[in-house]
């Protein structure tokens, strides 16, 4: 039975062509909300594999070409038909075969090959990863293991998801993070241990920017409680003249850096 389904899908069921992605009309294409045209998969892909496959080391995402690029493109159609159907699978795969893609590493997409920040997994990423401000940009590593290559013990698991786990930067001067499944709380990287702040423990996937706004993190003062203090005029590595985060400069870095010093130069 099941070499029959497999003889009926080499033999047409499953062929390269594929249905078109024009819109109605013929017009563009319909995108999804990672951008990629929604495209039709050829009837009978499914009769000897599911649609994605089912298994523990296959995530839940139905781009095949991601990982199977030598042998069917975006479109589904095949690239090297002899590729197929050979007794084993053929795949290519990295660290943004099943999450991030043109972005990186990290989300967006996530697993199930969505990029929406209400979706599961991708939340804030963007927003920390490819941040306005260079300064801001956050390591993987300091919420997860990353580990050394893709099939590296403990990464897929099958759960479908990312454990968090805080370290380096999220930890500095004895922060104790948090992860409720909805907000992180307690980071160093939010301002756990400074005082002040008026948005220390952001909702995962918020959007508003208030979380890289100054005064966000800490108390917009002096040591004396002066509220039109100068700030570049102590940390002129860290904001320019105008009050502004300097780009390439030394704010959340681990330090309070003080004058012209070396970035590092207070604890």
């Amino acid at each position: 039975m099941v070499l029959a389904a497999c003889l009926l899908f080499w033999a047409g069921a499953c062929t390269s062509k594929s249905k078109s992605n024009a819109g109605p009309g013929g017009g563009a294409a319909t995108l999804d909300d990672c951008g990629f045209p929604i495209v039709a998969p050829p009837a009978g892909c499914d009769q000897c594999h599911g649609f994605p496959p089912n298994g523990v080391q296959h995530p839940p995402n139905k781009h095949c070409s991601h990982c199977h690029g030598r042998v069917i493109d975006a479109n589904y159609n095949f690239l090297q038909p002899n590729l197929h159907q050979t007794g084993q699978v053929i795949y290519d795969v990295g660290c943004t075969s099943c999450h991030g893609w043109d972005n990186g590493a990290s989300p967006p997409q996530n697993l199930y090959g969505q990029c929406g920040v209400n979706q599961p997994g991708v939340g804030s990423h963007a927003s920390m990863r490819n941040p306005t401000l260079p300064v801001h940009r956050v390591a993987c590593t300091n919420c997860h293991d990353v580990p050394l290559d893709v099939w590296y013990p403990g990464h897929i698991t099958g759960q479908n998801k990312a454990t968090v786990h805080f370290k380096n930067m999220a930890t500095l001067k004895g922060a104790q993070p948090v992860w409720d499944g909805k907000k992180c709380s307690g980071t160093y990287c939010h301002g756990a241990t400074l005082k002040g702040g008026f948005f220390k423990e952001p909702v995962w996937g918020d959007q508003s920017g208030r979380a890289s706004q100054c005064g966000a993190c800490h108390a917009l003062t002096d040591p004396n409680g002066n509220t039109n203090a100068d700030c570049h005029a102590c940390h002129p590595t860290t904001v320019d003249a105008n009050q502004n985060i300097l780009p390439n400069g030394t704010h959340m870095n681990g330090f309070i850096d003080i004058g012209g010093a070396a970035p590092g130069g207070t604890k």
